[in-house]
């Protein structure tokens, strides 16, 4: 059968671009918990196939800061010994928890801790669901909570918060945990959380505004039309969906004219029973590619792993098979990433492609990492190309209607130019160590 013959991709390794920080699932939403009722078995198979080095070596946790934690009595020997508030109790945060341990075990973890909602009785609809606002007159009280979180999970669990996310979509009213905040209100409870960390000595990071695209500038410029609020926004958190966004250069622009990092907090598939499994994560995998090049985002994280009761209409990565599970197509697509790109890898140059492709340039700087979405029913061959370089041990992986993250053979086995073949509707990761030939030598 004769193949189809797409347009050469040129890659430039000395082109650079962001420096990839890895990929991430969230366990929030009651996803640690949903992964807590398999049998020990079967949960450990899950953990190594997320996060162990033969999986998908996952090494971004983005985790639900819960909204149930207990004010500490003032005879508790947790409150003498400084502790604010309890979340032992809380089983959701004790299953984040234990699946934050055992992927630390395997990786090196960034954990992000976000808010879905507050405490109810500070809100005005009194409730954890159905939006609702904080009321200003509870500010002070929530920035306190939120302290003693932090105490928390440092003097209890041992755990350092680097990275806090505020408001999980707070301009998005959910009938699950969601809490709605104005860009003037975010900006300036950010102010006062800022200030009560840290007299505790706290001095962590926050991620602002987890938005989707159109709306991240609205927000952000409301921080940075007061100066004093524009220091506390280092990570700018964007909720990506699917198809083109016009403003997604915008936001880019934004985020390097001052020098902030761009991460993707969270990402779902919408639920659509007539769309066939392979399309759903083809759809997944080009979103990834577009955010990667068009965004220049620095990390991309997923929504959860395995959906729990409640959150209904998006698809998870994982599906359940009464006590088992299985991974499904939109997993390992993802794992084409996570799996093959390093953290601290640099995005390189690739030319305008009839695919969407993304290249990486290893942290080394010996070697590339390519990925190719072919979502045709076309079976194609691809030519790609390095000049000025030479590929040398190349290898390639493939997901596929008829594989999972399948190593395939490669016909070349070195040189400037090497062909491809790929299958309809399929994701596929190259990797390949380079080597500068002629005698133009550049640095890096």
């Amino acid at each position: 059968m004769l193949l189809a013959q797409s347009k050469p991709i040129l890659i430039s390794p000395e082109i650079q671009f962001q420096r990839n920080q890895g990929f991430g699932i969230t366990v929030g939403n009651g996803a640690a918990k949903e992964m807590n009722t398999l049998s020990a078995n079967e949960r450990e198979r899950l953990i190594e196939l997320l996060f162990g080095v033969n999986g998908a070596r996952i090494n971004i946790l983005r985790s639900e800061i819960w909204w149930t934690g207990k004010r500490l009595a003032f005879t508790s020997y947790l409150y003498l010994s400084g502790l604010i508030y309890d979340f032992s109790d809380e089983q959701n945060e004790t299953a984040q928890y234990s699946v934050v341990r055992e992927a630390q075990k395997r990786n090196e973890m960034i954990i992000c801790n976000t808010v879905w909602t507050p405490p109810p009785q500070w809100k005005d609809n009194n409730s954890p669901v159905q939006g609702g606002e904080l009321l200003a007159k509870s500010f002070e009280n929530y920035a306190d909570y939120l302290f003693g979180y932090m105490t928390y999970y440092k003097g209890i669990r041992n755990l350092d918060i680097r990275l806090m996310g505020l408001q999980n979509a707070p301009d998005q009213k959910s009938a699950m945990q969601s809490c709605l905040w104005t860009p003037a209100a975010l900006k300036d409870f950010a102010k006062l959380v800022a200030r009560r960390l840290k007299q505790g000595g706290f001095s962590p990071q926050f991620l602002l505004p987890e938005v989707e695209w159109e709306h991240a500038l609205d927000y952000l410029k409301s921080f940075w039309e007061d100066p004093d609020a524009r220091p506390l926004v280092s990570y700018v958190g964007v909720h990506s969906n699917l198809g083109a966004s016009p403003v997604r250069s915008a936001v880019k622009d934004f985020v390097q004219r001052n020098s902030l990092r761009l991460w993707i907090s969270e990402f779902a598939m919408p639920s659509d029973p007539s769309i066939q499994p392979i399309e759903s994560a083809l759809g997944l995998a080009e979103t990834m590619v577009h955010d990667l090049t068009e965004g220049d985002c620095n990390a991309w994280v997923y929504w959860v792993p395995v959906a729990s009761q409640g959150w209904a209409g998006r698809e998870g990565l994982i599906d359940r098979q009464g006590s088992s599970f299985k991974p499904n197509k939109r997993f390992w697509c993802l794992s084409q990433f996570s799996r093959f790109i390093p953290r601290d890898a640099v995005r390189i140059s690739t030319s305008t492609s009839e695919f969407p492709v993304v290249a990486f340039r290893t942290p080394e700087y010996k070697g590339v990492v390519l990925v190719i979405v072919n979502p045709t029913r076309q079976q194609v061959t691809q030519e790609v190309e390095t000049r000025g370089w030479t590929m040398e041990r190349v290898a390639a992986y493939r997901t596929s209607e008829k594989e999972d993250g399948s190593q395939i053979a490669v016909t070349g086995e070195s040189g400037a130019k090497q062909s491809f073949v790929l299958e309809p509707r399929s994701v596929t990761t190259i990797l390949a160590q380079i080597r500068r030939t002629g005698a133009k030598q550049f640095p890096g």
